[in-house]
């Protein structure tokens, strides 16, 4: 396959957004939807044809699912008209973005991803919907506000869209097919001491006759290292040679640490995202009971003046 041709369907998929999302006639708004169709149609089955000659994870049906998820959510997250609903399709695009890096083996990217994203920016938004002033019409063009109704900076969003498109499209077509193999430091082994139940199922499954507990060397520690192996000495004296497979997975790791070594900072974050939960209910039930204050003077007023 010619490599210019996935950045051209990327080109083309990037005009046909722009023209859709320009105020035109209905019937040119149309027209630039079908050529938006076509043009993501034409860029899904390029990449569709070469995630069919790949192995693995690319290969994977949730590797398929996540991606048209994240694309379908992504297109809704701009073409929709309510903002409420933007906020849910961009939960999508976290969530299965999140999926994506989980795939990857990229445990603590998927979840900063989703507490900084999900949590935090979403917040934001809520913030941001809650004191916007609501639409009494959303078929009504002339009863949107001024920043509603013209789009702000669309060339600058497509172009930086189309850039980001191409380097996604590039990664997947001419991007490595596995990640190179790390070392285990010694920090996985003495993050595996300080899980003392997976500790020991792990030892005794390599070897169900190990004498339980290791000995502990001047250090205090039950795992020691010689030439980048790691072994324990069982308590009658027999040395058991220690398999990479029974070390801690990444998401332990990233688990432990978030647990252990940052809890005070977890915690803090909880609480902000929780204050920034019950503000925003606050402001929609203000907004809520103001709408309802307006409208019994109004009816008031109206009762008043037939009278």
């Amino acid at each position: 396959m010619d490599p210019v041709l996935p950045y051209l369907a990327c080109l083309v998929l990037a005009l046909a957004i722009f023209v859709a999302i320009r105020p035109a006639s209905l019937t040119f708004r149309i027209g630039a939807i079908v050529a938006t169709v076509a043009a993501a149609g034409w860029l899904i089955g390029l990449v569709a044809g070469v995630l069919s000659s790949l192995d693995g994870d690319a290969a994977t049906p949730f590797f398929v699912i996540f991606s048209f998820a994240l694309i379908a959510a992504a297109v809704r997250m701009i073409s929709e008209e309510r903002p409420i609903y933007c906020a849910l399709h961009f939960i999508i695009v976290v969530i299965a973005s999140a999926g994506l890096l989980l795939l990857l083996e990229a445990e603590f990217m998927a979840f900063a991803l989703i507490i900084v994203y999900a949590g935090a920016i979403l917040i934001t938004y809520m913030f941001v919907l809650m004191l916007a002033n609501p639409v009494a019409d959303s078929n009504d063009p002339e009863s949107h506000a001024s920043y509603d109704k013209i789009p702000r900076e669309p060339a600058a969003a497509v172009g930086v869209g189309f850039l980001l498109l191409c380097i996604v499209t590039g990664t997947v077509l001419h991007g490595t097919g596995q990640l190179p193999d790390q070392p285990r430091a010694t920090n996985d082994w003495q993050l595996l001491e300080q899980l003392p139940k997976q500790f020991e199922s792990s030892v005794l499954q390599l070897d169900p006759t190990f004498a339980w507990p290791p000995q502990a060397n001047e250090l205090g520690f039950a795992i020691q290292m010689e030439n980048n192996s790691a072994y324990i000495v069982s308590s009658d004296g027999a040395r058991l040679d220690l398999d990479m497979t029974i070390s801690p997975t990444n998401t332990q790791s990233v688990g432990w640490s978030l647990v252990n070594d940052f809890p005070v900072s977890l915690e803090l974050a909880g609480v902000i995202l929780l204050m920034a939960m019950l503000g925003a209910a606050v402001l929609a039930r203000k907004a809520i009971d103001l709408g309802e204050r307006e409208k019994h003077i109004a009816l008031t007023t109206n009762e008043e003046t037939q009278t």
